[in-house]
């Protein structure tokens, strides 16, 4: 009995909702149905994912600290320093970074003078990079530095610029870099 009364009570109540409230009603239930169905178990990956990233982040602590605790020796640190200069095979990509860079200022890069130079005694190469340059004195200094930026073992050896006149706003530039690679790469 209690049963029927309460089927005939469900009814009575959702007659007097009406549509609008009929489609509150189906919308509150898909709502539901929606969080139990798809944002609950994201919640979870979500949660199993941050243990993940909180466990490789104190492995990743404790292989740092076991590192530093480590201290390199002198020999072991010269041999770091010059695994960081780069091989020989990739001075046409720095090359073209460089270009790259010229281009970024608005600079053509005329044809440039390119050596080579092997040291007999130290462990770097000499890549001689000689570019003459046309633009305003703003740009050179813009290019220079993003250059340098762009290649770490880069290094300038000198600049020269002239102008004909005073108020001329270009200058024509005669750059000298030097490009430090590991020897024999």
């Amino acid at each position: 009995m209690n049963t029927l009364l309460l089927r005939r009570r469900l009814v009575y109540t959702f007659m007097r909702l009406g549509l609008p409230g009929a489609i509150g009603l189906a919308l509150l239930v898909a709502a539901a149905g929606y969080a139990l169905a798809i944002l609950l178990p994201t919640v979870s990956r979500i949660e199993k994912l941050d243990e993940r990233i909180a466990t490789a982040t104190i492995q990743l602590q404790s292989a740092k600290d076991a590192k530093a605790s480590a201290p390199l020796t002198p020999t072991e640190q010269l041999n770091a320093f010059y695994q960081a200069f780069p091989k020989g095979a990739t001075v046409p990509d720095l090359l073209g970074k460089i270009y790259a860079v010229a281009g970024e200022q608005k600079l053509s890069l005329e044809i440039g003078e390119y050596v080579l130079t092997k040291s007999r005694s130290g462990r770097l190469d000499q890549f001689r990079i000689v570019f003459p340059v046309k633009g305003s004195y703003p740009q050179i200094r813009r290019f220079i530095g993003a250059a340098l930026a762009t290649a770490p073992a880069l290094a300038l050896e000198s600049v020269n610029m002239k102008r004909e006149k005073v108020a001329d706003g270009v200058a024509d530039a005669r750059i000298v870099f030097l490009l430090y690679l590991e020897k024999g790469a």
